[in-house]
Formats: C-alpha cells, sequence, structure tokens
C-alpha cells in the first residue's frame, strides 16, 4: 500500500491458498480450531484498488536522503519470533499456527508492497508489510508497545511529534524503495517518515498509556492514508498523525465526526484487526459494520 508514497502499489491477493499463505496454513490445534481444507481457502488474485494511488499533499517533499545504516543502529528492530506466536482469525474460528505462519513471511521478504490476507467468505483478516530491514510483519507487530516517555495527558503525544518528526516518503528516504514501514521505535528515533510512520508511534504511545487508539488505513481525498482513532468517554476521535500545525498541548482533538474526507477500510491495534464492511464513507469507528477479523497471540 504505498500508503506511504503515493503510489499505492497494493494489489490484493486475497491468498491463503496458494498465492501468499499456502494450502493448509490453518492447521487444528489444542483449543479444537478447524483444520480448513484446501476448497475453503479458496485465494482470490483479481487485483483490487482497495487503497487509492495518489496520496493527498501533506507536507513539502523533503531532499532526498540518505538512508540510515540500520546494521549498525541499536534502533533498528528485530524481527518477531513468529514461530512462537499465533493469529486467530475469527470469523472462520480458525488459528495460523507459528511454524506455518513464520514460513510464509519469509517468502514476501523483499516484496515493496503491503499484502492484505484473507479469503473469499471473510474479506481481509490482516496485512503484512515490508519492514526497514526488508522483512515482511505482521501490521500488529509494528506497535512494540513503545511510549517514549510517560505523559498523562492524551493531547501531548501527537504535538510532541509534530514538533519532532517530519513527513518524508519512502522512495526519498529509503533510496528508491516504494514501501517501507517502521516499527513506532523506529519511527520515534528517526527524524524523517510518512503517514503510517507518523500513525504507528502516535497510536503506541497512546496505547503506552491505556488509551483505546488504532491505526486506521483508508483513502482522503482520493489518496491512499493512515491515521489514528482515539476512543474515549464514548466518542471517537480523528488524530492526523502528519500535522504540522495548529496544535497545541490544550487543544482538544476533533471528532471523527466532522471529518467526511477521511474514509476507513481497515483498522488495527497491537492484537486484533478490524474491516469495515459497510459504506467507506462513514464518519464512525465502532458499530457494526467494523467486523473484528482477527486477534493475533505473539511471541511471549
Amino acid at each position: 500500500m504505498s500508503l506511504s508514497d503515493g503510489r499505492v502499489t497494493v494489489v490484493l491477493f486475497f491468498a491463503i491458498c496458494g498465492v501468499v499463505l499456502g494450502n493448509g496454513l490453518l492447521a487444528g490445534n489444542g483449543d479444537r480450531r478447524p483444520s480448513l481444507s484446501p476448497s475453503e481457502l479458496d485465494p482470490l488474485s483479481r487485483p483490487n484498488t482497495l487503497l487509492p494511488a495518489r496520496l493527498p499533499a501533506r507536507s513539502p517533499a523533503q531532499s532526498p536522503a540518505e538512508p540510515p545504516d540500520w546494521s549498525e543502529s541499536s534502533e533498528h528492530s528485530e524481527g518477531p519470533n513468529y514461530a512462537a506466536a499465533s493469529l486467530d482469525i475469527l470469523p472462520l474460528d480458525a488459528r495460523l499456527e507459528g511454524r506455518q505462519l513464520a514460513q510464509r513471511l519469509a517468502t514476501l521478504r523483499g516484496r515493496e508492497q503491503v499484502i492484505p490476507l484473507g479469503t473469499r467468505a471473510v474479506g481481509i483478516y490482516s496485512m503484512s508489510a515490508p519492514s526497514v530491514a526488508g522483512d515482511h510483519r505482521l501490521v500488529n507487530d509494528y506497535l512494540e508497545g513503545f511510549q517514549p516517555y510517560p505523559v498523562t495527558n492524551p493531547m501531548l503525544p501527537l504535538y510532541a511529534l509534530a514538533q519532532r518528526k517530519q513527513y518524508q516518503l519512502d522512495a526519498q528516504q529509503y533510496a528508491g524503495r516504494q514501501e517501507v514501514w517502521q516499527t513506532s521505535r523506529e519511527a520515534y528515533a528517526f527524524a524523517r517518515g510518512d503517514c503510517e510512520d507518523h500513525a504507528l508511534i502516535l497510536a503506541d504511545w497512546l496505547m503506552a498509556m491505556g488509551e483505546d487508539a488504532r491505526v486506521v488505513l483508508g483513502d482522503y481525498r482520493g489518496g491512499g492514508h493512515a491515521w489514528v482513532v482515539l476512543f474515549k468517554n464514548g466518542q471517537e476521535y480523528l488524530l492526523e498523525a502528519t500535522k504540522k500545525s495548529g496544535l497545541s498541548r490544550s487543544k482538544p482533538y476533533p471528532l471523527a465526526s466532522l471529518h467526511r474526507d477521511y474514509h476507513p477500510q481497515l483498522m488495527f491495534n497491537r492484537y486484533d484487526f478490524w474491516q469495515n464492511q459497510g459504506s467507506k464513507y462513514t464518519t464512525r469507528y465502532a458499530g457494526s459494520a467494523w467486523r473484528k477479523q482477527s486477534h493475533y497471540r505473539p511471541a511471549l
């Protein structure tokens, strides 16, 4: 999804069976979740423009910079231990066990696209994205439980990030790579990033404060985009993580219902993944249209 550089390269390989994750990946287990036959895991290889191809103008393009030397950086995040993890696909009452998940994600190394995972029957139940190191990780894993420093005011993280982090497209920052996701720790450590990098560190920081925050993927004025939604005191607030002006420590967050130019399609936190199965023009981020598709169990 080049949410990052305006050339959204997502091709929806709804592919458990043969295209991305292979036949027989859903295995039975001690929780009595059923194994599914290959016929139940129907790949959908038709290209789909889930996220449009043009990113809206946000900040002036930064001049190209040399990519960081991640091999020497203490902030570079090592990959997750997928062999000890699992992914529960809730509508199917099935589980992806760690060994198979690790093997299939390993085959995606070097792919410069975000890969939605799903089936015809249930839609998208998760996504993988290319990391700075080049390996593919489930999107939940980019939220590392990182809090730069403790704060009590939920308006402070957005204000602090606006002062600290500049907007820059992936292709400019990473020597032509079209899609690169920073983990929340990396997103705080490095001064530049695009929309999902901003959204990941903002959401993770808020979650570390005990807030119910989620990263949202969708489109904004015809371009693929990522932002944050905050659920607090019965209200839904939309946080534009790339915003650099008009912020203060005391200015309240805007209600999501006021932002009709944002069209949410997918949403995730550290463990869960939701898909909007209603209107793409909704300004609601909860309710029956949002179906929880999976629950991720990372390695302990």
